[in-house]
């Protein structure tokens, strides 16, 4: 269990929120814990008390910034759902899509942001939309058989790709052109032999 920040949750957010600045400011790669502690006025041991390291700091800024999101989309249908989490997603790319694109480019070369990321941030966003999937088929508007992993992908990286590798704008209507076009067909359709 973290520490609690000396100050409590509003100290926690404003070195959170330093750390999302400092990252804007300078990228991923030349973000150091002395220029968030200076932005923050905090102490080193402070931070690397509570986030041992510099990708364990990152995921939590992003994760704290995007706290106001609810935890469960529960609309009453699997449209509504996907609309919501999908929607969320997109909301956070408004807000945070230029140091995700920084981040991007990180990836690759730095297994353990790659990893924190991945297991603290995606692994969050990806929860949601499984939990939409879970209820829908509870309520029986997808079967059990339907292979979920590949919408999981499929959906967010229309987005990604959109919004990052096209410079194309993409809003809620695109949203929902997504889900009434492509992930609920998929979901819907008939079962193969």
């Amino acid at each position: 269990m973290s520490t609690p920040l000396r100050g409590g949750q509003a100290r926690e957010d404003e070195l959170l929120s330093a750390t999302l600045d400092v990252l804007r400011e300078v990228g991923y790669s030349r973000l150091t814990v002395d220029g968030v502690v200076s932005r923050a006025r905090a102490s080193k041991a402070t931070v690397y008390r509570r986030w041992p390291s510099k990708s364990d700091l990152i995921v939590a800024a992003f994760v704290n910034a995007t706290r106001d999101l609810p935890a469960e989309r529960d609309t009453g249908s699997l449209r509504g759902d996907l609309l919501a989490v999908l929607g969320d997603i997109l909301h956070e790319l408004d807000r945070f899509g230029d140091v995700m694109v920084d981040l991007l480019g990180e990836l690759s070369r730095n297994p353990e942001l790659a990893s924190t990321i991945r297991d603290g941030y995606i692994a969050a966003r990806r929860e949601a939309l499984m939990a939409a999937f879970a209820r829908a088929r509870d309520r029986g508007e997808i079967g059990a058989d339907v292979e979920l992993k590949s919408l999981w992908d499929l959906a967010p990286a229309v987005i990604f790709f959109r919004r990052f590798n096209m410079g194309e704008p993409f809003g809620a209507e695109d949203v929902r052109e997504l889900v009434d076009n492509v992930v609920l067909p998929l979901l819907l359709r008939p079962e193969r032999d």
